[in-house]
């Protein structure tokens, strides 16, 4: 065991469409699994925990911890405090970039870093307006009218990169703010 480390999980397709959870019910998974200072960020599936365990934080054991509480198999991106802090320094895009824009940056959690074949592929989707930039296993999109308004074909991204779940930077940020002590 070594010293406890901050962990942020990020949960695909929680209070979308039929699947209503409080937060309450959103973290009671994680105090089951003996987890500390559990917390719920926005009731959109963001949860923070702390253990001095790292291995207990793998997306799969959550992952079946949750399938187990809400009777459907969740996808979970679990990021540590200094790979939030690299997600919210990164600054993907030019002053002028975000000038020029009406969107919001988005983050997209990955598993993996994906490979030059795979940037390729998704870059040749992306409409001449938006800007999208890959670092480490995140993708940043600057949809410039907006996320509804845009042309990508999200989920052509998601069938090239794999499993994904997307949050603005605001709240990545924001949740960083928050709980990084």
């Amino acid at each position: 065991m070594g010293t406890c480390q901050r962990f942020f999980a990020f949960i695909r397709a929680i209070n979308v469409g039929r699947r209503r959870l409080t937060n309450d019910q959103l973290i009671e998974p994680f105090v089951r699994l003996g987890f500390d200072d559990v917390a719920a960020y926005q009731a959109a599936g963001n949860v923070t925990f702390r253990s001095d365990d790292p291995h207990a934080a793998q997306p799969e054991r959550l992952e079946l911890a949750l399938a187990e509480a809400y009777g459907f198999h969740p996808v979970i991106f679990v990021r540590t405090v200094d790979e939030m802090r690299a997600i919210v320094g990164a600054r993907p895009f030019t002053d002028d970039d975000m000038a020029g824009t009406e969107g919001r940056v988005q983050v997209s959690f990955l598993r993996d870093a994906p490979d030059d074949m795979r940037i390729a592929e998704v870059n040749a989707l992306v409409p001449a307006e938006d800007r999208i930039e890959f670092v480490d296993h995140q993708w940043f999109w600057l949809p410039t009218n907006g996320v509804s308004d845009s042309q990508l074909p999200v989920s052509s991204v998601e069938d090239i990169l794999g499993p994904m779940t997307m949050r603005t930077l605001g709240t990545v940020s924001r949740m960083l703010d928050r709980f990084e002590r």
